[in-house]
């Protein structure tokens, strides 16, 4: 279900889900890092929901879903994701099912 997602310079929005399917909240940016030592999905999320901000940094290698906006859109289906504080915004890392 993973897909390519835009680059860092033109951040989409996303939905994100937990394993649940329970709507997390939305961020107004998502934007994929290149990869990562160990081949991590990296992804820097900008401007969430105060909730989902909340979520995400302290996120510990659990699923996760995210679903971006509009028709180009990726989703990616983290079999485990961590999340952690990067700034202002929120790196998110794991691997992809």
């Amino acid at each position: 279900m993973d897909g390519i997602l835009r680059s860092a310079e033109t951040p989409a929005g996303a939905r994100f889900f937990d394993r649940d399917r329970r709507d997390l909240g939305r961020a107004a940016g998502v934007a994929k890092r290149p990869p990562a030592l160990g081949g991590l999905t990296v992804l820097d999320v900008t401007t969430a929901e105060p909730v989902l901000a909340a979520y995400l940094r302290v996120l510990d290698k659990g699923r996760l879903v995210i679903r971006c906006d509009g028709v180009e859109g990726a989703s990616y289906r983290f079999a485990w994701a961590s999340g952690y504080a990067n700034g202002n915004d929120i790196r998110i890392q794991g691997v992809l099912e």
